[in-house]
C-alpha cells in the first residue's frame, strides 16, 4: 500500500545536463538533512555515465530549477528517486553514444565510453560537451529495464558527505546564518495552549520599545518585526494578552481493520496455550538541536524563502495560497537542517516568516526558541497496543491478535484511511507466519499536535510486536532466534537474523545479557542484537550487532552511517526520552525537562554488516537502523534481569 499516486513520465532535460566544461548536474527535487543522498545520487550518475563523482555537481530541492517532488521522507530517497536518477542517467549515456555514432558511421555497440569522452575503436574520441554543444540532451526516459552494468566507482572514489568539512568546521549554512540586505527580525506571540484563542491585546506598550518596526496582527496570529531578535522577543513579551479556549470539537476515532482472517477466534480458542500482554510509547520530541528558523523575502516581484524544509514543493504552494500569487512567484532555497527526521514537513515557523515579512516589505529572519520547539512541534504519536497469541502443543504461533490504539502521523487534515493505514499503520503487521491473524488501528486525536517521525509508526510497533515474540519465546523455553526463524519463510529475514547470530557469538553468550529484534521496513530487511549492562538501576547500551539487506548498495559508507545514527537515535528514545504533558499541553521547555543521549551514552561498537545485492532494487536506508532497536534493548533487559519492561522510556526502577 502506498500514498504516492502515478507521475508525470520523466524527461531526462528535467534530470541530467551536460555543461559547457563536461560537468554534469543532476536535479532532484529530494533535500539533504544529513542523509547523505547528495553522494549517493552523484555515485548514481557518475557510475552509469562512466566519469569521476567530482564531475557530478548535484541540485536538490531549488524549486525553480529541480523537478516537482512531494518530499524527502519514508526512506524513499534512493530507493524512488535514485531510481529515476539512474534511469534517466542510462538513457543519457545511450542518447550520447547513439549522436557519437550518427558522428562517425559506426555502430554504436562498437564504442566505449569513459571519463566523459566517447571513444572509437579507431581512437577517435569526442567529449560529452561536444556532442551536446549545439544540441542539448532531452527526450522521454524509457520506462524499459536499463541496459548494460553501471561502472562500479572504487571505494577511494566516494566522500562520505560532500557537506562534511562545512559541517564540523561549521560552515554549514543554516536558515539561521541567512543574511539579506534589509533584513529585520521577527517573533510570533503564541498562545499557551493549542486550542488558545486572543480575547484582547494591549500592545501599545510594545509598539513603543526600542527597534520595533512593526507589530503586525491579523486575527489570533500576533507578531513583531524588530531591528534585532532580542528586541522582537521583548516586545512579544511585554504585549499584554488575555487568552481564551476554544471549543475543541472531538473529532470521532478513525477504526481500521488492516488484517481480519476468518478463523481467527476458532484458532485462538483452540489452543493449547494463549498469552496476552500489552505495551506503551509516549509522546517524544524531534529535538532537533537547531530550533526552526526561516528567512521570508515578500516582494511585489517574488517571493524566496531560505529553509529548512522536507517539503520544498509543498511550502512553495502553501504560501502560494496565503499570498494569493501563482507559484511561480514563489522561490524555495533549501538550506541545512539538523535532526528535523520528520519536523522538516511542518512549515509552520515559514509561515509565520512570510505574514510578517508580508506586512514589513522587507527580509525578516525568524526563529523559535527551545521552549516553543518543545511546545508547539508536532510529536511523535503516542502507541498502546495489546497483543494476545495462541500456540498449539509444540509451541508453534497458530493465532495472532493486536489492537493498536495511536494518534496521526501524517501531516493532512482528516488524512484518509489509506494515509492512516500506511503511516499510523507502518509495521503492524508482523512479518511472521502466525496462522490466523486480526490487526486492528484506532486512530484518535491526540492531547497534543502530533506527526511524522523517523520511521511513522513503525518503531513503536516493532516494539510491541518483537517484545512479544520474545515473551513467547520465553514461554516457550525457546531461544529467541531460533523461535524467529522458525516462524518466517522469508529467507532475506532469515539471513539477517543468522548474520547477527553469528557476529554477536549468541549461541556462546556466557553472562553476557543479549537482546534481539528484526523488522522489514520499506523493503529493507534488518536484524539487530544488543548487549546492555544495568548499572545504578539504569540500563547501559554497551555494544549493538546489526545485519542490513537494502538490495543494490549506492553508498556503503553511507549507508553504515545512516544504520548507526539511527540505532543511537533509537537508543536515547528508549531509554531517555518522553515529554510531559498535562491538561495544557507539553509542559516540557529545556533540555533539562528533556535528556537526550550525548557521547557518552554511545555504545563501545557498533558492527554493521551489509548485504548487497546489485540484482535486487535499492531499498530505503535511512530509517531501518531506527526500527528495531528499542526492543532490542527491552528484550536485552531481560536477559540481564528476567523482568519484562513493556513501556517506554525503559526504567528499571
Amino acid at each position: 500500500m502506498t500514498i504516492w499516486g502515478a507521475t508525470a513520465p520523466e524527461r531526462v532535460e528535467d534530470r541530467i545536463a551536460i555543461e559547457p566544461d563536461g560537468a554534469i548536474t543532476v536535479k532532484s527535487g529530494k533535500v539533504e538533512y544529513g542523509q547523505g543522498i547528495r553522494v549517493g545520487f552523484a555515485r548514481i550518475v557518475a557510475d552509469e555515465l562512466h566519469v569521476p563523482i567530482d564531475r557530478v555537481h548535484v541540485l536538490l530541492g531549488e524549486t525553480d530549477i529541480v523537478p516537482w517532488d512531494m518530499g524527502t521522507f519514508g526512506s524513499m530517497s534512493t530507493a524512488v528517486d535514485g531510481a529515476k536518477l539512474r534511469r534517466a542517467a542510462a538513457f543519457a549515456r545511450t542518447l550520447l553514444l547513439d549522436r557519437a555514432s550518427q558522428r562517425w558511421g559506426v555502430a554504436a555497440c562498437t564504442l566505449r565510453i569513459e571519463g566523459g569522452y566517447i571513444k572509437a575503436r579507431d581512437r577517435r574520441s569526442v567529449t560529452f560537451a561536444e556532442l551536446v554543444h549545439e544540441n542539448p540532451l532531452t527526450g522521454e526516459v524509457p520506462s524499459d529495464p536499463i541496459d548494460g552494468t553501471p561502472h562500479a566507482a572504487t571505494s577511494s572514489d566516494l566522500p562520505q558527505r560532500f557537506e562534511a568539512i562545512e559541517v564540523v568546521t561549521g560552515r554549514r549554512t543554516y536558515p539561521a546564518d541567512i543574511r539579506l540586505h534589509g533584513m529585520l527580525r521577527g517573533h510570533v506571540l503564541h498562545g499557551p495552549t493549542l486550542d488558545a484563542r486572543l480575547r484582547s491585546l494591549d500592545e501599545g506598550g510594545a509598539r513603543k520599545m526600542p527597534g520595533v518596526v512593526s507589530v503586525v496582527r491579523d486575527g489570533d496570529f500576533v507578531g513583531v518585526v524588530a531591528e534585532r531578535d532580542e528586541q522582537a522577543r521583548a516586545a512579544t513579551v511585554a504585549m499584554r494578552a488575555i487568552w481564551g479556549r476554544s471549543e475543541r470539537t472531538q473529532t470521532a476515532p478513525t477504526n481500521l481493520m488492516l488484517r481480519k482472517d476468518e478463523g481467527t477466534d476458532r484458532a485462538l480458542a483452540a489452543a493449547t496455550r494463549t498469552f496476552k500482554a500489552s505495551y506503551r510509547a509516549p509522546h517524544v520530541a524531534h529535538a532537533a538541536l537547531g530550533p526552526s528558523a526561516a528567512v521570508a523575502d515578500v516582494r511585489d516581484d517574488g517571493i524566496d524563502l531560505y529553509v529548512a524544509t522536507q517539503r520544498p514543493f509543498g511550502l512553495r504552494d502553501e504560501v502560494a495560497q496565503i499570498l494569493a500569487v501563482p507559484t511561480e512567484m514563489v522561490h524555495v532555497h533549501p538550506q541545512g537542517m539538523g535532526g528535523m527526521f520528520g519536523r522538516g514537513g511542518m512549515n509552520d515557523a515559514a509561515l509565520e516568516a512570510v505574514r510578517l515579512s508580508r506586512a514589513v516589505r522587507c527580509p525578516v529572519l525568524l526563529q523559535w526558541t527551545r521552549e516553543e520547539e518543545f511546545r508547539l512541534s508536532p510529536a511523535r504519536p503516542m502507541l498502546a497496543a495489546t497483543i494476545v497469541a495462541g500456540l498449539d502443543a509444540t509451541g508453534r504461533i497458530v493465532a495472532w491478535r493486536s489492537s493498536i490504539e495511536t494518534n496521526q502521523f501524517a501531516y493532512i487534515a482528516g488524512a484518509p484511511a489509506r494515509v492512516l493505514a500506511e503511516t499510523s499503520g507502518r509495521n503492524a503487521i508482523p512479518a511472521y507466519d502466525l496462522g490466523n491473524v486480526d490487526v486492528s488501528l484506532t486512530v484518535r486525536s491526540g492531547a497534543i499536535k502530533t506527526g511524522a517521525f523517523r520511521s511513522l509508526a513503525a518503531a513503536p510497533n516493532i516494539f510491541a510486536s518483537e517484545s512479544f515474540m520474545d515473551e513467547l519465546a520465553a514461554l516457550n523455553g525457546q531461544d529467541p532466534i531460533a523461535f524467529r526463524v522458525r516462524h518466517l519463510t522469508d529467507q532475506r529475514l532469515v539471513s539477517v537474523l543468522e548474520i547477527v547470530r553469528e557476529q554477536s557469538h549468541w549461541n556462546d553468550r556466557g553472562g553476557r545479557a543479549l537482546g534481539v529484534a528484526c523488522a522489514v521496513y520499506q523493503g529493507t530487511y534488518i536484524a539487530q542484537v544488543v548487549e546492555v549492562a544495568i548499572r545504578e538501576n539504569l540500563i547501559r547500551l554497551e555494544r549493538v550487532w546489526c545485519a542490513v539487506d537494502a538490495g543494490r548498495l549506492v553508498h556503503p559508507d553511507g549507508a553504515r552511517n545512516q544504520i548507526e545514527g539511527g540505532i543511537q537515535q533509537a537508543a536515547s528514545c528508549a531509554l531517555l526520552e518522553e515529554l510531559t504533558i498535562d491538561h495544557d499541553g507539553v509542559r516540557t521547555a529545556t533540555w533539562r525537562d528533556y535528556p537526550i543521549a550525548t557521547s557518552l551514552d554511545a555504545p563501545t561498537a557498533i558492527d554493521v554488516s551489509l548485504i548487497t545485492d546489485s540484482a535486487c532494487p535499492s531499498t530505503g536506508i535511512g530509517e531501518p537502523g531506527f526500527v528495531p532497536t528499542a526492543a532490542a534493548l527491552a528484550n536485552a533487559f531481560y536477559a540481564a534481569t528476567s523482568g519484562r519492561l513493556r513501556q517506554l522510556p525503559l526504567r528499571p526502577a
